[in-house]
């Protein structure tokens, strides 16, 4: 994988992930004069992309929300850790990206800078880029260092936190300006992203403030409609697949998707028993093979002892590591394996996922569009996605799956939440808001409250090395830890 080659010396970290540090003077014994002085903005974007399969395919997410469940160690499970650091998003793809635009910016190197793509796109590029990183970050945490992070080299190495309410006011403003400013002219270089397809890194702008907008549901609907609108009018992506934003990976120790990484030593992810259950359960409670979500097969491994005739049976969610050590690997799904070949997709957004935001808008009153139809469209983008399409007519001949008007919000954040499999930090902000699924906390929780969590706390090196601002946002923020709301969860 390219490495990040920011030019900082990382020694502490203090929201930004640095503080400088001066090396004795060798002279010139160090230098290779065969290295370029100047950061190469190509590959700055290169290195920074490559950090968003890491947003999507964390393993912590995946817990939260119940489509995993480890079948040996479940710390994860139980919500043991507390401390979460976002130090590497700082020292590592939003410092490269704001690199990009400092080059693109200023007068000693904006003209050799253009040779990666004209200055006005790398500019906006990176501030989209930054944007959905910022978003993650602010979603897992709530306020953060964010209008006087990245100042390391202005000399501000103790950031102060900002609200969240005002993160996601300037992240929303970022992207609509960002997108506006894109030309096709002179796309971009070092972009694994889009190929340098500028149209989408506008779609990408829009469809994450969309995404954003619906955050807003119960803290600021009436903003939160705006923006919907706004992000719709300003073009999201298609809704029949064919721009699904996705990060590749290819077939190399370089870029392999990480749950193949991950199985390679630990055979320990199953599909968790409360997803399993809601793909196979009628109406009427029961189960039956003819009502199966045909993305289940896809989704999880049949387990091994059923040999001919493939059952799907998810892990146990939430025990101790003794409970789950006496269930047999035998018995329960894994991960499906076309989901953890070296080459899987890692999806970022989708089809389903905006068609189902916008079914969610239209029984919200933001938008006019049949909530109905819309509902259904995303189920069948959902399946062609997977390439199951052909169990469409079958599946949604479920009573449980049929619309209906009363139930269509559950309906709906149900659906989504089956279509977001994997993308989970996303999930788990869905579920915060709506309460949809209605999930039960591990039964052996960890957390002081028992409950699932609803927010990380701040990494140590911040109440260490940034203890006034630390204080300051903890009682703005009320506590420091699993059970403390972010600002749009009410």
């Amino acid at each position: 994988m390219i490495k990040n080659i920011s030019k900082f010396c990382l020694v502490g970290l203090v929201a930004v992930g640095i503080t400088s540090c001066d090396p004795a003077d060798f002279g010139d014994t160090n230098v290779n004069p065969n290295a370029t002085t100047t950061p190469i903005a190509g590959a700055l974007l290169t290195s920074a992309i490559n950090s968003v399969d890491d947003v999507v395919n964390a393993t912590q997410g995946q817990h939260y929300v119940q489509y995993l469940a480890n079948s040996q160690y479940t710390s994860a499970d139980t919500y043991q850790t507390v401390e979460w650091s976002y130090g590497g998003w700082y020292s590592g793809p939003l410092m490269d990206l704001n690199q990009i635009i400092k080059l693109n910016t200023d007068e000693d190197t904006k003209d050799a800078a253009s040779a990666y793509g004209s200055n006005a796109n790398q500019i906006a590029v990176a501030q989209i880029l930054q944007s959905f990183y910022y978003m993650h970050i602010t979603d897992r945490w709530g306020d953060i260092p964010f209008s006087e992070s990245l100042q390391i080299n202005d000399g501000v190495r103790q950031p102060k936190f900002d609200t969240q309410e005002s993160v996601y006011s300037s992240i929303l403003t970022t992207l609509a300006t960002a997108q506006g400013n894109i030309s096709s002219a002179n796309p971009v270089t070092g972009d694994i992203l889009f190929g340098g397809d500028m149209d989408m890194w506008k779609k990408f702008a829009n469809t994450i403030r969309l995404t954003m907008a619906l955050r807003l549901s119960e803290v600021d609907p009436a903003k939160g409609s705006a923006e919907f609108n706004a992000a719709m009018n300003d073009g999201v992506i298609a809704l029949d697949n064919s721009e699904n934003i996705f990060y590749t990976h290819l077939a190399n120790q370089d870029y392999d998707n990480p749950w193949e990484d991950r199985f390679e030593t630990r055979r320990d992810y199953c599909v968790a028993e409360p997803l399993v259950d809601l793909m196979q359960t009628t109406a009427n409670g029961g189960v039956l093979n003819n009502s199966m979500d045909p993305r289940l097969p896809v989704y999880a491994d049949p387990t091994e002892a059923s040999g001919n005739n493939p059952e799907y049976v998810g892990m146990v969610y939430g025990v101790s590591e003794a409970e789950a050590g006496s269930i047999s690997n035998t018995v329960v799904s894994f991960l499906g394996s076309s989901l953890r070949e070296q080459a899987a997709p890692t999806y970022i957004f989708t089809a389903a996922q905006v068609l189902f935001s916008m079914a969610e808008a239209a029984e919200l009153g933001w938008i006019a569009d049949d909530s109905e139809q819309l509902y259904y469209d995303g189920i069948m983008a959902s399946l062609e996605q997977y390439g199951v399409e052909d169990g469409y007519a079958s599946y949604i001949s479920n009573s449980w799956v049929q619309f209906d008007a009363g139930t269509a919000m559950d309906q709906i954040l149900s659906q989504k939440y089956i279509a977001n499999f994997l993308n989970g930090y996303e999930a788990w902000s869905d579920w915060r808001r709506t309460g949809i699924p209605a999930l039960l906390p591990a039964p052996a929780a960890q957390n002081e409250s028992g409950e699932i969590p609803v927010r990380q706390a701040y990494p140590v090196f911040e109440r260490d090395l940034n203890a006034d601002n630390y204080d300051a946002v903890v009682a703005r923020q009320g506590a420091d830890g699993l059970d403390t709301k972010v600002w749009w969860d009410k």
